[in-house]
């Protein structure tokens, strides 16, 4: 989970705890004024409630789908912010003016939470909402004078903090780019790329609780051993290497390769049953043959153990232990690189 989707998260949860919380007040305000003013507060507690029910909108949609219309989704809540102050504005009419330092609120709130690019956009949207104002209301023609004092505050000082949002977001920027890495180092394998044994025990245990046929294939290189004290480690890594990029060269979306360490490869796969033996296949040409290191050719084989989820077994420790055990007695037999434990 990247950390832009965490501080949006944040911010959508800030905004909403605000907005009700305004709601709520306003509505207790209504009670205490006469009946002009009272319709005027209630009015503004429905608009505001409105950016309640967006907002709560937004976030469940970030929630299910956290890298979707990132954009799109932040630019519409600002451009709602100023759409319901416009209204409440014009709502109130000379009073509205109590309400202007608001633009200035917004904007640098936005600046802060969601970056330099949404501060432009709430400075635009600031910058039409004046001009409706203007257009809109006799009140804001005859006192544009106040509208442009407003305005000129609304964009000197989020102007003023503009080196400190900057390197508010510089900072986050460096945060998140550490956050991904750190992700990355505790569930990539450092040598090939692949996810490691964390990231493949975590999947693994989700597709148990998804309750879904999967298989699972343990893979490991014939004779690496004896490449490492032939050749050295040097050349022992580059096979490993190799040997991942073919391995990541025949996966689909069906499929997730791990490195559980040494010459150990695991693939989890969503594949039909019936397709499998194809794609065993497909597999075994991509991965088998020789390898160039150096002036040295190399030749790459493997034993390969399938076991089924669950046709084989319901059990996760006995499914890990048939993958294996069918893996060591494909190593076993003489011109076979695959094993279904089904078989055995």
């Amino acid at each position: 989970m990247n950390m832009q989707y965490l501080d949006e998260k944040e911010y959508l949860i800030e905004r909403l705890q605000s907005l009700i919380g305004c709601v709520l007040l306003l509505f207790v305000l209504s009670s205490f004024v006469d009946d002009v003013y009272s319709m005027m507060i209630l009015t503004t507690a429905f608009l505001v409630g409105s950016l309640v029910l967006m907002s709560s909108f937004v976030y469940m949609f970030a929630l299910k789908h956290p890298h979707t219309l990132l954009m799109v989704r932040k630019s519409v809540l600002i451009i709602a912010d100023m759409v319901i102050l416009t209204k409440v504005i014009l709502t109130f009419g000379q009073n509205g003016v109590f309400f202007l330092p608001f633009y200035v609120l917004i904007v640098m709130w936005n600046g802060l939470k969601l970056g330099l690019f949404y501060f432009y956009i709430s400075i635009l949207g600031a910058g039409i909402s004046w001009i409706i104002l203007l257009f809109s209301s006799e009140y804001w023609q005859i006192h544009n004078d106040v509208l442009a004092s407003f305005a000129i505050t609304t964009l000197i000082i989020p102007l003023f903090y503009m080196r400190f949002i900057t390197k508010v977001h510089e900072e986050n920027y460096k945060l998140s780019h550490t956050l991904t890495q750190v992700t990355k180092d505790a569930f990539h394998d450092a040598l090939t790329g692949l996810k490691n044994r964390k990231f493949y025990n975590e999947i693994f245990s989700t597709r148990f609780k998804e309750k879904k046929p999967f298989a699972l294939m343990f893979i490991d290189l014939n004779k690496f051993k004896s490449i490492n004290d032939t050749y050295g480690h040097d050349a022992g890594d580059e096979v490993l290497i190799e040997v991942a990029k073919r391995l990541k060269s025949v996966m689909s979306e069906e499929e997730e390769l791990f490195r559980l360490g040494g010459d150990e490869f695991v693939i989890i796969s969503t594949r039909k049953k019936a397709f499998m033996p194809k794609y065993i296949e497909k597999l075994e040409s991509a991965v088998i043959g020789p390898h160039q290191i150096g002036k040295i050719s190399v030749n790459i084989e493997l034993s390969l153990g399938i076991a089924f989820y669950p046709d084989d077994t319901k059990d996760a420790m006995k499914l890990t232990r048939y993958a294996d055990e069918a893996m060591y007695k494909a190593k076993k037999d003489i011109n076979v690189y695959h094993k279904y434990y089904n078989e055995m």
